[in-house]
């Protein structure tokens, strides 16, 4: 068994009911509203919505605690589970559509000094191509960040990864239940590895995602396939059918309509009709 398990869309509106979707989706709407303008024959720019704003979705959509600290293995805590919150890009074709292609990249666990590794570095453990090394210690990092979760709240039994998978103007949701139990099952793969990445078995079922540790960015990090999981239907859909628009803002300004153009935004947006 692996330790990231994939839920299925059942577990996910387990958590997620039809209100807590409906609270989702005013705050994407509300977040799109904010995206800039662009200016004639721009480039269109990607959505962007701030990981401390997706933490507090999740609290107002599930009524739980948020956590507020950075550095913390998970943002939420509920009655008996906790969970990390996380937006992840995927890559589209020319006609929006989902590709094949992995998704962007987020951390799982990140290394801050060389101290877990004695008296040699990171650095110097490539160069001597010790993978395996590596591996285990990650491994430790990844354990220790939930043994203060088991600490500071007892009561917890379950941890999971919320991720959103930012698809142009749609949204998608996903979830893993993390089995720390199976880290044990986790080994070296070794036809992928090379001098700058290590690669590995059993972290996560490889048609849904994989993850590496990046020798560069000294950290443990996990891509998605979002296609896999759409096609399966292991996530809650939210499409705002949303386009940023070329507006030149200044001179509706100019023109003392920006009252105007606000409430045709807001309409546009949200469905409603404000007079």
């Amino acid at each position: 068994m692996n330790v990231l398990i994939p839920l299925t869309k059942k577990e996910l509106e387990y958590f997620f009911d039809l209100n807590s979707q409906k609270v989702i989706n005013f705050f994407i709407n509300k977040s799109l509203f904010s995206q800039p303008e662009l200016v004639n024959k721009q480039k269109k720019l990607p959505i962007q919505i701030p990981k401390e704003h997706l933490e507090q979705w999740i609290v107002q959509a599930l009524n739980v605690k948020p956590i507020g600290a950075g550095s913390y293995p998970v943002d939420v805590v509920g009655v008996n589970w906790a969970a990390d919150i996380k937006m992840i890009s995927c890559k589209l074709d020319k006609n929006g559509d989902l590709t094949n292609g992995d998704s962007g990249e987020t951390s799982l666990a990140q290394k801050f000094s060389d101290s877990i590794f004695g008296k040699t570095t990171l650095d110097n453990l490539f160069k001597e191509e010790k993978y395996e090394f590596i591996l285990d210690k990650w491994l430790e990092i990844f354990k220790e960040k939930y043994d203060i979760l088991v600490k500071d709240y007892p009561n917890v039994k379950s941890t999971y990864y919320f991720i959103v998978l930012r698809a142009g103007s749609k949204f998608y949701l996903t979830g893993l239940k993390v089995e720390l139990n199976n880290l044990e099952n986790v080994t070296l793969d070794k036809k992928r590895t090379t001098s700058k990445s290590i690669f590995e078995n059993g972290f996560i079922d490889k048609k849904y995602g994989y993850c590496k540790i990046y020798k560069s960015k000294k950290r443990l990090e996990l891509r998605l396939k979002p296609k896999k999981w759409v096609e399966e239907e292991r996530v809650l859909t939210f499409d705002t059918e949303f386009k940023l628009n070329e507006t030149n803002i200044k001179e509706i300004v100019k023109n003392n309509n920006l009252k105007k153009y606000v409430k045709e935004l807001i309409n546009k947006i949200f469905d409603i009709n404000l007079e």
